[in-house]
């Protein structure tokens, strides 16, 4: 920040320029010009247009002359004025000094007053990248939901707070402020540390005087989070990270460690890889390097397959190379197996010829392992491989390979998997063909193919020792009529259970509207006792495509008076809502009736529902239990009773109009 201006300087007058190394204004562009010396027998209105024409109005400039006329100039816009006869290099060091404030000016954050990017990452690569300095991080955790709710003013408040107590405290070292509520500071040694500590002590004293006094003794604020849902934050905590340059090349790396840092002190999982434990950084490992951690560390045989899988649950794409050679050249089949199945999380396209391999690989665990793997890596195109598998002699890959054609996708798949759901029993043992049997509906569920529901609904008939509950999940995510039919029938005889617990997975658009309004008084006519029961039928109901029928709107509306679960009443009133259905004059009244005699305890969600129905106008609403919603301790609640008061107040304001 010190360093003078790179950029040139340039005279504007009838006679020579006074100091040396001035440049003439036609040689000059904004790009490099740092600051203008004018003569003072120049026209004032002539020299203000060619300055603002040629250069612009943000470069600094100064007059040169008498001081009979300086009050004329600096009311024009000069930056200074110079006395005649200053001796040249006088002059060239005050067009230098000008140059570098405004250039410092312009870099400092115009809120905090602090210097901003293009110096902190100056002062970054040169004390600390260059120079073993340290670089302290400060973040304000739970900032943006605060500025959220209290507004922009609470928040640049909070922010220069900050930065004065940076300044203070930090005085002898260099502050910069980022942007937002991120601040860096530079310095070395032990007296930096504890200065930074002290820092974070007196701010997180002070971050709680920023909030209203029910904020202050509830701990935090309620506040939307990025879904649009109303959370609860704490009251704001200053997070310091202190790194050093070591091992980082760029500014970059830098604030990625520093970032690392904080996830650390706040007790969060760092991101970590396989490859990056075996190859010691962030290189590509070998199977060398494999071979030299079992060599050194000796692990039994769990750690080894469970960091084998490790590389697989965390998509380390890195270790792509190293798990190959380890199904190819691992002895130990439970190793393979491991490689292969991580392999499959990976789905790298280089693994394909490993896997196919694998395929035929001696031990049924590793075939096993490897046909799960192929409809990840390769898709559609694995599908003649699992075809094939699907004849393999053991029970174990067949299941593999039937649950992978439906993930697949492939075009044959139904076709196979239907010969599988039809085929007899014979020659098979029961066990196994049990079990191929469940995993043939689970291959038919992923491939979601409607036309598999007749063969589907035959083995619900024929009951050959499939859990119902595995054939139900298969019928009601390929729906259609049959599975239709088959609810029905379920209902009529009492055998529903299953379905009840899996209808979230029927998809009911498209559907006839005959066919939808014999769901729905079959369902509704059910004697439910388990509240999750009534609550996914409420759901059920809820997704239905079209608006509520007037049995089903009186079905729901009486449910009002029947439930007294708070979290089934939240959900018959999200039920409601979907299907337009409104409550009737009084309902509003006895829900309030009920809540205040404790007979009913409603959700959030609940009473910001039943607010927007007062909203309307059409229904009457207690003022006395407003004015306790207005005062309740959800700030949710306390935003959806005042829109209501306002929404009320002014249909009051338009009816008194006409």
């Amino acid at each position: 920040m010190g360093e003078q201006s790179s950029g040139r300087f340039v005279w504007i007058g009838d006679g020579s320029s006074p100091f040396p190394g001035s440049d003439d204004i036609k040689n000059c562009d904004r790009g490099n010009c740092s600051a203008i010396l004018v003569s003072g027998k120049q026209d004032t209105e002539r020299i203000v247009e060619t300055i603002r024409n040629c250069l612009g109005p943000e470069i600094p400039w100064l007059v040169y002359g008498t001081e009979d006329n300086m009050e004329r100039w600096l009311n024009a816009g000069a930056a200074g004025f110079i006395p005649a006869g200053t001796p040249g290099k006088t002059i060239q060091a005050t067009l230098h000094g000008i140059s570098r404030l405004l250039e410092i000016a312009r870099t400092r954050n115009p809120l905090s007053g602090l210097p901003g990017n293009m110096a902190i990452e100056s002062r970054l690569r040169s004390h600390v990248l260059e120079n073993h300095g340290l670089a302290a991080y400060f973040d304000i955790s739970g900032f943006k939901p605060f500025n959220d709710y209290y507004g922009f003013s609470r928040g640049d408040a909070v922010l220069r707070s900050l930065a004065a107590i940076l300044t203070f405290n930090l005085s002898a070292y260099f502050v910069g402020h980022v942007g937002g509520d991120d601040f860096v500071a530079i310095g070395c040694g032990g007296d930096f540390k504890e200065s930074v500590k002290r820092v974070a002590r007196i701010f997180n004293g002070r971050a709680g005087g920023f909030y209203s006094g029910r904020d202050h003794v509830a701990g935090g604020i309620e506040a939307l989070d990025r879904s649009g849902e109303f959370r609860f934050y704490p009251i704001m905590d200053l997070t310091v990270s202190v790194v050093d340059g070591t091992g980082c090349s760029s500014v970059e790396e830098l604030a990625c460690r520093a970032g690392l840092e904080k996830k650390r002190l706040k007790g969060e999982l760092l991101p970590d890889t396989v490859a990056s434990f075996l190859s010691g950084g962030d290189g590509i490992p070998e199977y060398n390097d494999f071979t030299e951690w079992l060599r050194n560390s000796d692990p039994d045989i769990l750690q080894v397959k469970a960091l084998i899988e490790s590389a697989g649950i965390l998509g380390d794409t890195k270790m792509t190379t190293c798990l190959i050679e380890i199904l190819n050249r691992e002895k130990d089949y439970k190793v393979r197996k491991s490689a292969a199945r991580a392999l499959g999380n990976v789905a790298e396209q280089d693994s394909v010829e490993a896997l196919k391999a694998a395929l035929k690989d001696g031990n049924v665990h590793v075939r096993t392992a490897a046909t799960m793997a192929l409809p990840f890596v390769l898709g559609e195109k694995a599908g003649n491989y699992l075809k094939d598998a699907a004849g393999d002699r053991s029970t174990w890959v067949c299941r593999a390979a039937l649950r992978g054609l439906g993930i697949s996708g492939w075009q044959g798949a139904a076709g196979i998997l239907r010969l599988e759901l039809e085929r007899s029993d014979e020659g098979r043992f029961w066990l196994n063909r049990r079990q191929e049997l469940a995993a043939a509906l689970e291959g038919a569920a992923f491939l979601g193919d409607s036309s598999l529901a007749d063969a589907v609904a035959h083995i619900l008939s024929e009951n050959p020792g499939v859990k119902k509950e595995v054939i139900w999940k298969t019928l009601l995510t390929l729906g259609g009529m049959i599975c239709v039919e088959k609810m029905l029938n379920a209902v009529e005889s009492g055998d529903c259970f299953d379905i009840i617990r899996q209808l979230y997975r029927f998809d009911p658009h498209g559907l006839p509207e005959e066919s939808i309004e014999k769901l729905e008084s079959a369902f509704t006519g059910l004697d439910l006792r388990r509240g999750g029961d009534r609550i996914q039928v409420l759901r059920f109901l809820g997704r239905m495509p079209c608006r509520a029928s007037d049995e089903i709107s009186k079905w729901l509306l009486d449910s009002i008076e029947r439930t007294d679960d708070p979290n089934e009443f939240e959900v018959l009133l999200e039920t409601m809502k979907s299907r337009e259905v409104t409550p009737r004059g009084y309902d509003l009244a006895r829900i309030v009736d009920r809540t205040a005699k404790n007979r009913l305890k409603l959700t959030r969600k609940g009473i910001v529902s039943m607010l927007r129905w007062a909203s309307t106008g059409k229904y009457s609403l207690s003022k006395t239990y407003l004015e306790e919603l207005l005062r309740h301790d959800s700030r949710e609640i306390r935003n959806a009773a005042a829109r209501t008061v306002i929404s009320l107040a002014r249909k009051q304001k338009e009816q008194k109009k006409k």
